[in-house]
């Protein structure tokens, strides 16, 4: 089983680590895709707008031959509208493909003479090496004849961008990504492998109930099957023997038959409610005389055994209740309190609202509960005394069933001591108002 449980445990830790590992590698993926894509955007813009000025021109120079300043006009026709910026440069090339405007670029074109006309690029923005590293944005545009500035009338221009400065910053940003990646990555790790510890208890816990459930079930399964199949052999051996002279096996035999049946059926019930295929029938039920019709019989039973039994019922409301739920539940709880008190002792039963709402008490001056034990009686096939429940007829499923039927009414239940001794259990339900219909 631990085997199974550390296989368990490493499964789901490498399982939240390649999780936190996509994830983190997602997250650092969009992050640096964008900011790339906002760098380069503020290029790519820059690279449009100087695009726009250049093919534009011919419409400016029109507009401005009309103002007053024509030698200015004239002037700026001869050296082209686009305004300097000494990041961006102007490759023109003639028919042949030759660079013309080297004397413009003076010393710059040194750094761009291994930048060569490709027609393909044209009106695409596209990245450019350098023989020395340099890194440039490119756009290349086919300027229209028709243009009034003969520099770059009718011929290719390459609008040429350098990106050194960009391309250092998305470097150093991809390189601070990586290594804040890898520091949460490797925070993950430990906090994977605490979340899987933190995860698996629920599940040890779960598996741990399940095991015991099982080999307590085939325990007490077995002890009944046992003892018919060995009173059911011995009257085999004795085939001649009448029925009056064998009446203790076959008692007996008939004692572990009923007994077994009702232990399969609150294993089954167990099951059901686990798998939430129980259904909670509610209806409005008249409290105090519904209980009053549970505890009747009991007056008797305790009469019978020479107990004394007390009932008080204060109650004068409508509930919304599963009446056959209900009376199961007090049927568990006045059943045991019966079982664990001897002659001379005393059951009492209680029903009263306590604010919002209503309790039913049933208290006995039995042998009681040991105060650490209290909470463990809930747990299925738990017995304190073991030998005392197996001669009551116990099987340890009865308070398991209880608490299910008071979780499914929103209840609570509190064990206490009875003085001067015995068991004190107090169950309580919320009250709830019916509306009533108006025809």
């Amino acid at each position: 089983m631990k085997v199974v449980n550390r296989k368990q445990q490493i499964r789901l830790f490498l399982t939240e680590l390649i999780s936190f590992a996509v994830i983190f590698l997602s997250l650092g993926t969009i992050v640096y895709l964008s900011f790339q894509h906002e760098i380069y955007r503020n290029v790519d813009q820059g690279l449009e707008m100087k695009r726009s000025q250049l093919l534009l021109a011919q419409f400016k120079n029109k507009a401005k031959l009309k103002t007053n300043d024509k030698s200015k006009a004239v002037q700026q026709q001869k050296q082209g509208t686009p305004p300097p910026d000494f990041r961006i440069n102007f490759l023109i090339y003639n028919s042949q493909g030759k660079v013309t405007n080297t004397e413009m670029l003076g010393d710059r074109y040194t750094l761009l003479t291994g930048v060569k006309l490709n027609p393909n690029q044209r009106g695409k923005i596209v990245n450019l090496t350098t023989d020395d590293g340099s890194k440039f944005r490119s756009l290349l545009v086919k300027v229209p004849k028709t243009n009034h500035a003969k520099l770059y009338a009718g011929k290719y221009v390459q609008i040429i961008q350098n990106i050194d400065s960009e391309d250092q910053a998305i470097q150093s940003f991809r390189s601070v990504l990586i290594l804040t990646m890898l520091f949460f990555w490797l925070l993950s790790i430990l906090l994977s492998y605490l979340l899987s510890r933190w995860n698996m208890r629920p599940i040890l816990k779960s598996w741990q109930q399940q095991q015991d459930f099982v080999a307590n079930a085939a325990h007490e399964l077995r002890t009944p099957l046992t003892i018919i199949q060995s009173k059911m052999e011995l009257l085999l051996t004795k085939p001649n023997e009448k029925i009056i002279s064998q009446m203790e096996p076959i008692a007996l035999s008939l004692a572990e038959t009923r007994r077994l049946n009702q232990l399969t059926r609150d294993l089954l019930m167990l099951a059901r409610s686990d798998s939430n295929m129980t259904q909670i029938t509610r209806q409005p039920t008249n409290t105090a005389e519904f209980l009053k019709q549970v505890i009747a019989p009991y007056s008797e039973i305790a009469a019978s055994q020479d107990k004394t039994f007390i009932a008080q019922i204060d109650l004068n409301t409508q509930q919304m209740i599963d009446q056959k739920r209900i009376h199961q539940l007090l049927v568990i709880l006045l059943d045991n309190a019966l079982k664990y008190t001897q002659t001379g002792d005393q059951v009492e039963f209680k029903a009263y609202v306590h604010g919002n709402r209503w309790q039913v008490e049933v208290a006995d001056t039995g042998i009681g509960i040991a105060p650490e034990n209290r909470q463990a009686i809930f747990e299925r096939f738990y017995r304190e005394d073991k030998s005392r429940s197996r001669q009551t007829g116990g099987n340890g499923l009865g308070l398991a069933i209880a608490k299910w039927i008071i979780d499914s009414h929103q209840g609570t239940v509190k064990v206490t001591a009875n003085d001067p001794h015995g068991s004190r259990f107090i169950v309580s339900f919320p009250i709830e108002h019916i509306k009533k219909e108006h025809h």
